[in-house]
């Protein structure tokens, strides 16, 4: 043993070396292009991206003649309203993911709202998107980087006719490294957005049918020890629109999650893993997506695929616990289930999968009588606004940007305001 003390100190003193030669690390501000936990530049020895793509390509070409890629797969999701907090839990198979909204508005900003992780997750399956089909037509990625913005609107709903305000001007920027000409890049772009299956969820206009409705009454007046729960919560929401505000005082540079806010998110692969770092600009909330084993990835979150769906029913969960507070109605439990199909499994390149099938049911119970529920129902599914996104359909237009991620080249690409 004391033979190998020489080699160790040796050791020791090159990995002393390394780190004082490398720059400090930084805290960076929520909309840098690197955040401090990410490996520094002077670090990227290790894997890259490429290396992950060649895994990728091989997964996507063995996988071409496993029979079960043609069959459909099936997406769930169910949000459950949390009692006191109202804080909407998302679960997709062991991954949980919470949705949340201003301290102002009654809620506890403990996550991002439906809006701003809509549009997180279509830039992620994008970002996905891209990275499959440049391993497909053999493209080499050195690095890639997604922004995908949106500003909402207010328009009448084409299926019927209300205004409903969701987010519209659906906009991305693809920011690569890349040795692929021009012309190669372009053809990836047409053959992402003729293929991807989240690209076309909004582009193409979707048959959701109405919700199955759940119901159980409960007594109006709760006998014995109760904490509180879901009405205490509603009655909050209820009281803030009132012009209640939190003891502890606003939060500070708190953007509320409405239609008046311009929602951006940022997805960036980390390395040679394949996971998709995914973050919002309205509170600066973090996922991760990550592709499964079969193609490569580690299971380490859910794809944007599922993810969206999810979204659907978190979003039409808060439209219930508005417009239940809004027209003072009790609920005790709330809870939302989502199904939906992809037509064939992801990663399958000759028969790229679609979505179809998609539906949602709720779970309701509340001293209300149906009647009340059953137009609460209506009036949520009339005005929620991930759904009825969804429902109608609208465009999505992308740019194309090489080199690294900048500011400056975002703010010269973004559409004209």
């Amino acid at each position: 043993m004391m033979g190998n003390r020489p080699q160790k100190n040796a050791l020791r003193a090159i990995i002393i070396t390394l780190l004082l030669q490398a720059p400090p690390l930084q805290a960076q501000a929520a909309h840098t292009t690197q955040d401090w936990a990410q490996t520094p530049p002077a670090f990227e020895n290790g894997d890259s991206l490429r290396d992950f793509e060649v895994r990728l390509r091989s997964s996507l070409f063995l996988l071409k003649a496993v029979p079960e890629m043609n069959q459909p797969l099936k997406l769930t999701g169910t949000v459950t309203a949390i009692s006191r907090t109202g804080i909407r839990r998302l679960r997709i198979r062991d991954f949980q993911l919470l949705s949340d909204g201003a301290r102002e508005s009654g809620e506890f900003n403990l996550g991002a709202g439906s809006w701003p992780s809509v549009v997180s997750a279509l830039g992620s399956g994008l970002a996905g998107d891209y990275l499959v089909q440049a391993a497909v037509k053999d493209i080499p990625i050195d690095n890639l980087e997604l922004i995908f913005t949106s500003k909402p609107g207010t328009a009448p709903s084409q299926t019927t006719g209300t205004q409903v305000t969701y987010p519209r001007n659906l906009n991305y920027i693809l920011f690569i490294q890349s040795p692929a000409n021009d012309a190669q890049l372009e053809n990836l772009r047409k053959t992402v957005e003729r293929v991807s299956p989240v690209f076309h969820l909004v582009t193409d206009a979707q048959k959701i049918d109405h919700g199955k409705l759940f119901y159980i009454q409960t007594p109006l007046k709760r006998e014995g020890k109760t904490l509180d729960g879901l009405r205490e919560f509603l009655a909050d929401k209820y009281a803030s629109t009132q012009g209640a505000t939190p003891i502890e005082g606003p939060s500070p540079k708190q953007a509320p999650d409405d239609w008046r806010q311009p929602l951006r998110a940022h997805i960036r692969f980390e390395g040679s893993t394949g996971i998709r770092s995914v973050r919002t600009d309205i509170g600066n909330f973090q996922v991760i997506h990550d592709y499964p084993r079969y193609l490569g990835g580690h299971n380490l979150g859910p794809v944007p695929e599922e993810d969206i769906l999810g979204r659907m029913i978190t979003c039409l969960t808060h439209i219930y616990e508005m417009e239940a507070s809004k027209r003072q109605i009790k609920l005790d439990g709330l809870e939302l289930k989502v199904e939906g199909k992809l037509t064939s499994r992801l990663g399958n390149i000759d028969n790229p999968p679609i979505y179809k099938d998609i539906a949602y049911s709720i779970y309701i119970s509340s001293p209300e009588t149906r009647e009340t529920i059953e137009e609460l129902q209506k009036a949520v599914e009339a005005t929620c606004p991930i759904y009825n996104m969804i429902k109608d359909g609208q465009s999505i237009k992308g740019t194309i940007v090489r080199g690294p991620y900048t500011e400056e080249k975002e703010r010269a690409a973004s559409p004209a305001k």
